[in-house]
């Protein structure tokens, strides 16, 4: 799994890049004006396991983390990432092959 968190500590956010999911998650301050911080999804509902207030952005930066451990790849991601491992299974199979069958670039014999 690879999760990748792009932080931008002047704006105080953070946009959370997962291949389990297509689309990303934010972490952002809350628009409170208080210090809390929340967590709102690109597209779609927030989970219930990732709402609510969090103190500090490396603790929202840890829920998420959590969350995106135990999470299920999406099927959005599964078609995608499948569709990216078929077109490099073709770009190897249609690689042009070394041809060293014959011998040629192959030294044999002492260095004299």
């Amino acid at each position: 799994m690879a999760v990748e968190f792009i932080e931008n500590t002047v704006n105080q956010t953070c946009v959370v890049k997962s291949d389990k999911m297509v689309s990303d998650i934010h972490i952002q301050k809350d628009r409170s004006g208080y210090i809390f911080f929340e967590v709102l999804m690109e597209k779609g509902q927030i989970p219930e396991a990732l709402s609510g207030k969090y103190s500090s952005m490396a603790k929202a930066k840890e829920a998420v983390a959590l969350y995106l451990n135990n999470k299920e790849e999406t099927k959005a991601a599964r078609r995608e990432n499948f569709a990216k491992e078929r077109e490099e299974r073709k770009a190897r199979q249609n690689a042009p092959v070394a041809d060293t069958e014959d011998g040629q670039h192959l030294r044999k014999g002492a260095d004299h």
